[in-house]
């Protein structure tokens, strides 16, 4: 009887050991503990006021001696840069399976960066007013035509006129011309 509690305890010693280094280690340890047996179920557990530096690690079924057996939960210091992992059993198949607690490094938060927002200035838009040639009459009258000898042409086609402008009466096409053409 002596010697099946002093092996029960070492056990539970050894699995304690093996636990508490999986819980420190950055990656799962692989302990392979697999049983027919469903655990029972997680203890309630009096949570003790938090301790800042430290994250409470919760209670959990081990297995030793051919039994499941209740681990108390603990405090764990804080690894910053890593999240933790708490002990877990996991039905596979027709056996549970037993994940130890372990530490695993967070994420690489993800960053998007809004998209840029381009202003497209508008095209620069040019009205053209229409200068009238600096020789033509101060009187200008719309309802003639002026015409130039010298370069050969009317108004606005030809924009400066060097021997003066000639006042022509306008003639629709096809109507009979009494007025001659310069």
């Amino acid at each position: 009887m002596l010697k099946n509690s002093l092996s029960t305890k070492l056990s539970l010693g050894l699995l304690a050991l093996a636990l508490g280094a999986s819980v420190a280690s950055a990656e799962p340890v692989s302990v392979n503990i697999r049983v027919g047996v469903r655990p029972p179920p997680v203890r309630h557990e009096f949570v003790p006021a938090p301790r800042h530096g430290y994250m409470w690690a919760p209670g959990y079924w081990g297995w030793s001696g051919g039994a499941h057996v209740w681990m108390e939960g603990h405090w764990e210091a804080e690894h910053p840069g890593y999240r933790y992992i708490g002990a877990r059993w996991v039905l596979v198949g027709p056996e549970w399976v037993f994940y130890p607690a372990y530490w695993e490094p967070l994420p690489a938060p993800v960053v998007i960066a809004p998209t840029p927002i381009v202003v497209q200035q508008a095209a620069p838009v040019y009205i053209e007013q229409p200068q009238p040639a600096a020789d033509l009459p101060a009187q200008f009258d719309p309802n003639f035509w002026y015409y130039c000898h010298n370069p050969a042409g009317y108004y606005p086609y030809v924009k400066e006129c060097g021997g003066g402008w000639q006042k022509v009466t306008p003639v629709p096409t096809g109507a009979p011309s009494d007025t001659p053409h310069p």
